[in-house]
């Protein structure tokens, strides 16, 4: 029987929590706010140490540092770049993260039924359940949400590289009416189960979550915890086509065109006579030819209880 000393200990000790903040995640939303989120999470009972990057570059380095088991949960500020950038080098076999969504989509977190208000998010810090959650790896780079080339990664570099005045959804579908005018069809070759073939496609994606860009349901059918990926592709098509077809992939509708295809598997290769670009959680990742695959180790993830 536990004695009335250590039960005393244990019930009084303060989860550890390191927070990991990126102060220009959402355009400045996430510096404006996380004061209010070390308060409410000390108020909560946390004790918090927190860490500010000052760029991609130190975000990796600050995920890099070993924890030893100093900390219950490492806790991700920012959008899903941030998450992005301190996954790509985290120790998956020694730490368990969790997220507070600051960023301009937050998809990740919309994903898991993390909730955006900050109270709501930190609430999950502390008492939510934790997850094992699929990590994707692109030419061995890891990612967590949905990588794309062709038409979806030139949309991608626009909205890094020239998008600075608007937020959220806004970012992602003024950057498709600019790039649409100039967009060919890109001539890929594509590897399922070991099985090349060649086509014509305005672009592909591999999710291992279902959503990107503030809510659009590109693969619908992904999963973040059943170690399959799910494959779309649109193919070659008019770009009053894919204009249309974009507003439905709100939903999913999308999948219904004839010239888009899903199908599931735990790898796909691409291949192109020119390199393309390759995005994921809307950052660079690499250029083809790609192979996509799942990590072996999966990612303790800090999300609400299951209902």
């Amino acid at each position: 029987m536990m004695n009335a000393g250590v039960r005393r200990e244990s019930e009084s000790r303060k989860m550890k929590l390191r927070l990991i903040v990126n102060p220009t995640a959402g355009r400045g939303r996430a510096a404006a706010r996380i004061s209010g989120a070390v308060t409410y999470l000390e108020s909560r009972g946390a004790e918090v140490d927190l860490a500010e990057s000052r760029d991609r570059d130190h975000l990796v380095e600050l995920s890099r540092e070993p924890v030893n088991g100093e900390y219950d949960r490492v806790v991700a500020c920012g959008g899903d770049g941030t998450l992005h950038w301190i996954v790509r080098s985290l120790d998956l076999a020694t730490v368990t993260l969790a997220m507070l969504p600051l960023g301009s989509g937050d998809d990740f977190a919309r994903v898991l039924g993390i909730p955006l208000d900050t109270r709501g998010a930190c609430d999950v810090i502390v008492d939510g359940e934790v997850r094992e959650i699929d990590v994707a790896l692109a030419n061995d780079i890891r990612y967590l949400g949905v990588a794309g080339l062709g038409f979806d990664s030139e949309v991608a570099r626009y909205a890094n590289e020239n998008v600075k005045h608007l937020r959220g959804p806004l970012v992602y579908l003024y950057s498709v009416f600019r790039v649409l005018s100039r967009f060919e069809p890109r001539r890929v070759t594509i590897v399922e189960d070991g099985v090349p073939r060649d086509q014509e496609i305005m672009f592909a994606v591999v999710g291992n979550t279902r959503q990107y860009g503030g809510g659009i349901r590109i693969v619908p059918t992904a999963v973040p915890d059943d170690r399959q990926l799910d494959l779309c592709v649109i193919d070659r098509c008019s770009r009053w086509e894919l204009l249309k077809a974009l507003p439905l992939a709100y939903n999913g509708g999308h999948v219904k065109k004839k010239y888009v295809s899903i199908v599931r598997g735990e790898s796909f290769g691409f291949r192109s006579d020119m390199a393309l670009d390759v995005y994921a959680d809307g950052e660079l990742l690499t250029t083809t030819p790609v192979t996509i695959g799942l990590t072996d180790q999966r990612l303790r993830f800090v999300a609400p209880h299951s209902k």
